[in-house]
């Protein structure tokens, strides 16, 4: 990820999910990066909606 605050706004939404350290790891992976979050935010939307 190319935005520093956004990829740290992203690491905390894992932390905050408590989903593993692999996807963290997988944010310094340009390739991986984009799919993880969008996977992220899938979660967090699915996560509102059931509460």
């Amino acid at each position: 990820m190319a935005d520093p605050k956004r990829k740290m706004d992203t690491i905390r939404s894992i932390e905050n999910l408590q989903l593993s350290t692999a996807l963290i790891i997988g944010l310094n992976d340009a390739k991986q990066a984009e799919s993880i979050a969008e996977a992220i935010r899938s979660l967090q939307d699915l996560a509102e909606q059931w509460n």
